[in-house]
């Protein structure tokens, strides 16, 4: 659903407040006290006029919205505009920036950058099954981002520098982690705990993966030969374009990060590549998550507290 179809399906408030609570509650809306199916809605209007839609539980009496417990909680944004920015968010390719969607939404830039970080946290595969269980290739790379310290010469850049570990099925599914270097007692609990034993991996000439992948496991490509023979990279083919397509977005996108969110970001980009053959199921899937997820604080953003 792209963001000519949000405008048309949820053309008012009401409208995307019945989607929210089939997202929310598919089976009918429970109590989230008690769990009771025994549901009343209250429907009034504030001080300001805007008009407030509550769930009251006729078995035990809790009050709630369908906001309440989820990442919508606590938001004083329409829906219509929360449903504008998931379609937004699932609709670019590299990324959308704080700022970029403030002027798409028309709100503050402090509003647009905590609306893209609780989205973005609902962009998380919590449950999902090893890369490679059904023994398809995965390969294995590592990346580093950002880097640049103006004025503090080489080894500051080299030291600021963020180095990811990327994992990829071919056609299939994509893991990033952040790693603090490229040693064994690094990588070899970051792949165990994302690679199936099933799977069959793919590596550049690097020797370290040499040290802990059984060979029969293990294909290497030394890309000066690669590129020699063939013209072109092909063991690691899929995990170097997707780590294109991750840089392509912090420099036309968001331009830097930081390692206080960076792992957010890496979640988003990973959530949107897993499903980038599913592009019209993007949006309910996630407006799903968003709607079944944990309530994230703006403190706790911002680690004002933990």
């Amino acid at each position: 659903m792209n963001l000519h179809d949000v405008a048309q399906v949820f053309a008012t408030d009401e409208e995307a407040h019945e989607a929210l609570l089939r997202a929310r509650w598919p089976k009918g809306v429970r109590c989230v006290a008690c769990d009771s199916d025994r549901i009343s809605r209250v429907t009034s209007k504030g001080k300001t006029g805007k008009v407030r839609r509550v769930l009251e539980c006729l078995e035990c009496g809790f009050q709630f919205t369908a906001t309440s417990g989820t990442l919508f909680h606590d938001s004083h944004l329409p829906l219509r505009k929360w449903f504008m920015a998931i379609a937004l968010i699932c609709e670019a390719k590299k990324g959308l920036s704080a700022l970029q969607l403030s002027r798409h939404l028309g709100v503050q830039h402090k509003t647009a950058w905590y609306l893209n970080h609780r989205i973005r946290e609902a962009m998380q595969d919590k449950d999902a099954k090893p890369l490679g269980s059904e023994g398809q290739v995965v390969e294995i790379d590592e990346v580093n981002i950002g880097g640049k310290k103006r004025n503090l010469g080489v080894k500051a850049g080299k030291d600021s520098k963020i180095k990811v570990l990327g994992m990829v099925e071919r056609n299939g599914r994509i893991r990033l982690k952040v790693i603090p270097d490229a040693k064994k007692a690094s990588l070899q609990p970051a792949i165990e705990a994302n690679v199936s034993p099933n799977a069959r991996i793919a590596t550049d000439g690097a020797s370290v993966y040499a040290t802990f992948i059984p060979p029969e496991r293990h294909a290497v490509g030394v890309h000066e030969d690669e590129l020699w023979n063939h013209g072109t990279v092909r063991v690691t083919r899929t995990i170097d374009g997707a780590f294109s397509l991750l840089k392509r977005g912090l420099v036309g996108s968001y331009h830097k990060l930081s390692n206080d969110h960076i792992e957010a970001y890496l979640n988003e980009f990973c959530w949107r590549y897993d499903r980038r053959q599913q592009q019209p199921l993007m949006f309910d899937a996630l407006l799903g998550n968003v709607a079944k997820g944990k309530p994230l604080t703006y403190k706790k953003l911002t680690r004002e507290v933990f």
